[in-house]
């Protein structure tokens, strides 16, 4: 076990390393993480180290074909895993080979984290609480909030939990308005803005994949969007308190860094996690909605 420590740490620093990049889907949250991640490596090590870039394009049947192509080919040294599909897919075949992984809100959930694992990584949850609070504080009248995700997603099963549990307390009431197929997203954002003040989205592929339709609708509407990816806010979402993936994917390298560059072993390397503290918000749907922002918030805002 030594030899291959020192063997995968020598090729690393000698620049013979290859890293298998295995991503969910394209939407701008994922792909900046892999661009993070890609760049911190590139930065810290001292020759070149060749990357394997594969999408899945959202097709859980062609994640899997990708993980065993990984797992298969002797060239790949490691893979990084960029959301949970992704992740479920490689963990599912590679024990051997370290597997880093980012963009990910409930790991421990998966199954992959335990005392002989070979997976580690960066975990993107939010602060939920801290979500809430800025949705009262820029819709201060709000009294019934609509809840859009794919309830096929887990992370998204996991934070829309957790954000009702935070509503519950504050006794403000929501609709699940959760969809199982992109196809039906727009649908059910339709209904949600007859029925509800504000909308409220987790970090959501499906969201992600459809933001401009909703965002545009929301709009039109005139109900606030709230989503938890702070890029969605460039395209017309209203505010978001989310982290920057783009930070979060360097965080997940350095992880990678600790393994390849330290002797360290992926189970001896706790998850990370992001942390989140500006509040984003789109100075135009800002304008649009005729919200205003609190002055006590103005030193975390920052307006796209």
């Amino acid at each position: 076990i030594m030899l291959l420590r020192q063997r995968g740490k020598s090729d690393a620093l000698n620049g013979g390393l290859t890293i298998g990049i295995l991503q969910t889907a394209s939407h701008p949250a994922l792909d900046a993480v892999r661009v993070g991640f890609m760049q911190a490596i590139r930065e810290q090590m001292p020759k070149k180290v060749k990357f394997v870039e594969r999408n899945a394009q959202g097709n859980v049947g062609s994640a899997h074909a990708i993980a065993q192509s990984f797992h298969a080919d002797p060239e790949i040294k490691a893979i990084f895993a960029i959301a949970t599909p992704a992740l479920q897919a490689i963990a599912a075949v590679e024990k051997q080979k370290p597997i880093f992984f980012a963009a990910i809100t409930n790991p421990q959930s998966l199954g992959v984290i335990h005392p002989t694992t070979n997976v580690t990584g960066s975990s993107d949850m939010i602060n939920i609480p801290d979500t809430i609070s800025m949705l009262k504080e820029l819709v201060p009248q709000v009294k019934n909030i609509a809840l859009i995700y794919n309830n096929a997603e887990p992370n998204s099963i996991f934070l829309i939990g957790e954000m009702k549990k935070e509503l519950d307390c504050l006794n403000i009431a929501h609709l699940d308005m959760g969809v199982t197929h992109e196809s039906d997203m727009l649908s059910a954002v339709d209904s949600a803005l007859h029925k509800a003040d504000v909308l409220l989205a987790p970090t959501d592929n499906t969201v992600a994949s459809t933001i401009d339709l909703i965002a545009q609708k929301a709009l039109h509407a005139k109900k606030p969007l709230i989503v938890s990816d702070n890029l969605l806010i460039d395209h017309g979402a209203l505010a978001a308190r989310g982290i920057d993936y783009h930070v979060h994917g360097r965080q997940a390298a350095q992880r990678f860094m600790a393994v390849f560059n330290e002797g360290k072993k992926p189970r001896e390397l706790p998850v990370g996690y992001a942390a989140s503290g500006r509040i984003f918000v789109n100075q135009n749907t800002l304008k649009k909605l005729s919200v205003s922002i609190p002055a006590h918030l103005e030193p975390t805002v920052v307006r796209r």
